[in-house]
Formats: C-alpha cells, sequence, structure tokens
C-alpha cells in the first residue's frame, strides 16, 4: 500500500507501508523523490507528522544532493565493452599486485552502488566507474578487494583499506561527490 501526499514547501512525498520497518524511515532518492517507509502499525497520519518534523533534515539533504556531480546511467557516452575490459584489467592488476584471491568479477549498470563484494568474493562493480576519475576508481576497486578480509566498516577495514590507499578518508569524501541517477 502506498499513498503520495504533498507537503508544504518540499512537494509530493511517497508513503509507503511495509511489513519488514519497525520505525519510520525518511530517504532521499537520487532523482530527490522522498520517500517514506512506513510500519503496518502506524498511520499515514502520524507518519506525515513525523515527515513535518524533519522538513529541515530534508531541505538540507535535497540541497547536498544537488550539489554533486549526477552521473546518470541511463546515458551510456562510452564503449561499454572497453570499459568493461578496462574494469576487469584493471582490478585483477590491483588483485595480483596486492595478493588479493577474486572468485569473479561481475560488471553491471547498477542503480546505486559503485561497487560490492559478496560472501563468496564475487567482485561487482558498477559500469559507470569508468566515467570517474581513475584515482576513483581504483579507490572503488580497492575498497572492494579489502571487503575480501573485512565484510564490514570497522576500524579494522578503514585500518587496512588505509594501507592500500593513501588518505583514504579524503578519497571517501571525495567519492561522495558523485552520485548515480
Amino acid at each position: 500500500m502506498e499513498k503520495i501526499i504533498k507537503i508544504k514547501s518540499i512537494g509530493h512525498v511517497l508513503f509507503k507501508k511495509s511489513n519488514k520497518a519497525k520505525n519510520i524511515n525518511i530517504s532521499i532518492e537520487s532523482n530527490k523523490s522522498i520517500k517514506v517507509s512506513v510500519p503496518k502499525f502506524l498511520t499515514y497520519k502520524y507518519a506525515e507528522y513525523i515527515v513535518y518534523t524533519k522538513i529541515d533534515w530534508i531541505k538540507k539533504s535535497i540541497e547536498k544532493l544537488s550539489q554533486k556531480i549526477q552521473i546518470n546511467r541511463n546515458n551510456i557516452s562510452f564503449n561499454k565493452q572497453k570499459a568493461k575490459l578496462f574494469l576487469l584489467k584493471r582490478t585483477y592488476h590491483l588483485a595480483k599486485n596486492n595478493n588479493f584471491s577474486i572468485n569473479k568479477i561481475l560488471i553491471k549498470n547498477q542503480k546505486t552502488r559503485w561497487g560490492s563484494c559478496s560472501q563468496n568474493n564475487n567482485i561487482n562493480l558498477n559500469i559507470q566507474l569508468y566515467r570517474l576519475p581513475k584515482e576513483l576508481i581504483d579507490y572503488v576497486i580497492l575498497h572492494e578487494l579489502v571487503h575480501i578480509y573485512v565484510k564490514n566498516h570497522s576500524k579494522e577495514f578503514w585500518d587496512l583499506l588505509g594501507k592500500f590507499v593513501p588518505n583514504v578518508r579524503a578519497v571517501d569524501k571525495k567519492l561522495k561527490e558523485y552520485v548515480i541517477i
């Protein structure tokens, strides 16, 4: 069940009932649309009230999103085969040079993620990485390779990643300047 409610000063908001949600969750999508997950046991009216209490946060989040460099995943302005080959070669190169053992690499046109690492050590990369500066491509690949050893974002993970990426926090911040739409 879902409902669209127009809220003064932020526009249309999609409210969606969820069996899984335990709390009201407000999210701003990369296209700046606002979605609210509402637990089944709460009313839309109450969820709307909560959104009104968070309007300043919502506006700030939308403003931050407006300042990011947008990568439109539907605009493939490059040779997909060339991009896939580059990302595969670069991943194998970084894995070999840093003694990481990968199972397989998949290149996809993902909606929100730059990359991921599965429990089986499969590395998934977004083809849109090809459009980023080389430093950020290497950062994302190394980030996923480190997940082979540390499957979370604990201090241990960041310390290990820092051994492969100098100024890791600054590079991570630079990546956050980009958003996939």
